[in-house]
């Protein structure tokens, strides 16, 4: 039982330490330089960078973790998830139906993002 509330401790200050630093000035872009594409959403500062994101029936779109902390893209019905991202991971989905797709970070619930396929 002690090793259970250990490790649950250890997991509790490994979330609540990471995502403070992202509100406290700490340096968020482990992956400096580099231009957005048109059909690219960063995550930094525990944002989706755009929140909002139109593209054509079979673009592929691509995320790129700019944080210096694990993020995921995950869908909010079934659809896409990228798993673990680490700082600088990239994950990339094609969109082959019309729709609108919202998704989430698992890891930080005020990380949203939609992506309107047209």
């Amino acid at each position: 039982m002690t090793s259970l509330l250990f490790v649950a401790t250890i997991v509790f200050l490994s979330l609540t330490i990471g995502c403070s630093k992202a509100n406290s000035g700490y340096n968020n872009n482990p992956t400096p330089g580099g231009t957005q594409g048109a059909d690219e959403v960063w995550l930094q500062g525990s944002v989706f960078n755009p929140s909002t994101l139109t593209v054509a029936v079979n673009t592929t779109v691509k995320w790129t973790n700019k944080d210096s902390y694990a993020h995921t893209v995950t869908s909010d019905v079934t659809g896409f998830d990228s798993g673990n991202l680490a700082a600088g991971a990239v994950f990339s989905h094609q969109f082959t139906t019309k729709g609108t797709f919202a998704y989430h970070c698992n890891y930080h619930s005020m990380m949203k993002g939609t992506v309107v396929v047209q």
